[in-house]
């Protein structure tokens, strides 16, 4: 005796799930979260150049100071890039959202806020 989950798939073929996105979809996505850490490396180097240079009791300056923050900062962002793709594959395979640019734009979250924490100070 079959029990009610065999005999109603009985003599059936699997249904499977359409493919809701497509690799256009999928390519643009990943674009916009690369585009967004792309914008994050050139806001980091335009605010550096903004810092000033002199010195102030023989410390470093802030754009030495910034300069600084520049090489864990490198270190960081590539971890979130890592943690942007996991989170873009996760994304693109559950997600009801169609847009490529709201689900690259989330992939992106970690590395921006990141950029919003690390570069807060040096905005003042």
């Amino acid at each position: 005796m079959q029990d009610a989950s065999e005999r109603d798939t009985a003599g059936r073929d699997r249904v499977t799930m359409p493919r809701s996105r497509s690799a256009a979809t999928r390519v643009f996505a990943y674009l916009v979260m690369i585009g967004w850490h792309v914008l994050v490396v050139i806001v980091y180097f335009v605010l550096l150049e903004r810092q000033p240079r002199t010195r102030v009791n023989y410390g470093p300056s802030r754009q030495e100071d910034m300069g600084l923050l520049g090489i864990p900062g490198a270190l960081v962002l590539v971890g979130t890039l890592l943690t942007g793709v996991t989170l873009l594959q996760e994304l693109l395979a559950e997600s009801r959202i169609n847009s490529a640019i709201v689900l690259g734009t989330a992939a992106a979250l970690p590395t921006l806020v990141f950029a919003a924490v690390a570069v807060g100070p040096y905005l003042r």
